[in-house]
C-alpha cells in the first residue's frame, strides 16, 4: 500500500511533469499503439538514446499492419528546435532530436523516413515522416531526456512484450491544435540534409543552428 501511494505521488509531483511537453508529434485525434520490450526471445530488451529505463522507451505503431505507417507525417510537438541530425547506416536509421524553447526537454525520433525540417520549428510544423530505416518494420522509435514519455498532457507508460503493437492511445495533437477547425498542412519537398561525414551515434550527430 505504502508502495503504490508512493508511486501515486511520485507520477503527479514529478517536477519534470509539469515542464513537459503537452503536445504531439502525431496529428490531432490519431488512434496509435505503444510499446516497449525487456528481455525478449527474438529482440532483446529496448535499447535507449538517452540511457532511459526500458519501460521509458516507446515504439509507436498506427496502422494494424506495420507497413501502414510509412510515410506517416510527425509534427513539432510545440515551439523548439530540431537540432540533431543523424542519417545513419545503424538500427537506430535517420534520427533527430528536438528541444524545446524553455530547454526542459528533448525528444528522440528513430527510423525515420525522411527529415523535413532542421533548426527552429512551430508547434504542429511538420518535422519528419515515420519510416522504417534500420532495418526495421517501419514505426516510430520516441523517448524524452526526461525518463518518462509526456504525450498529450499524459505519460504514456507502455505495456512490456505485449502481444500484437501495444496498448491504445489518441493524440491530442500539436500543442495549440483547435478541437472545431483542423490545422492545414501543405506538402513540401523534405529537406535534403548533407551529412558532415558519417553519422554514426555514440558522439556522432551534427548540431545545426
Amino acid at each position: 500500500m505504502f508502495r503504490s501511494l508512493f508511486l501515486f505521488i511520485l507520477l503527479t509531483a514529478w517536477p519534470f511533469s509539469a515542464q513537459a511537453t503537452q503536445g504531439h508529434v502525431l496529428g490531432k485525434g490519431m488512434v496509435y499503439q505503444a510499446a516497449t520490450y525487456i528481455r525478449h526471445p527474438q529482440f532483446g530488451t529496448h535499447p535507449s538514446y538517452y540511457g532511459c529505463r526500458p519501460e521509458q522507451v516507446v515504439d509507436i505503431n498506427i496502422g494494424a499492419n506495420s507497413h501502414d505507417d510509412e510515410g506517416m507525417p510527425l509534427f513539432a510537438p510545440e515551439d523548439g528546435t530540431v537540432r540533431i541530425v543523424h542519417r545513419n547506416t545503424n538500427a537506430w536509421g535517420h534520427s533527430l532530436e528536438w528541444r524545446n524553447l524553455a530547454g526542459t526537454e528533448r525528444l528522440f525520433l528513430a527510423h525515420l523516413k525522411n527529415i523535413w525540417a532542421v533548426g527552429a520549428v512551430r508547434a504542429g510544423q511538420q518535422i519528419a515522416e515515420i519510416g522504417g530505416t534500420g532495418g526495421w518494420k517501419p514505426h516510430l522509435h520516441i523517448e524524452s531526456s526526461r525518463g518518462w514519455l509526456e504525450l498529450s498532457g499524459s505519460i504514456v507508460a507502455p505495456p512490456v512484450n505485449p502481444y500484437g503493437n501495444g496498448m491504445f492511445f489518441v493524440s491530442n495533437g500539436p500543442a495549440g491544435s483547435r478541437s472545431d477547425q483542423p490545422r492545414e498542412f501543405f506538402a513540401v519537398e523534405p529537406t535534403e540534409i548533407e551529412p558532415h561525414g558519417p553519422l554514426e551515434l555514440g558522439g556522432s550527430g551534427t548540431a545545426w543552428p
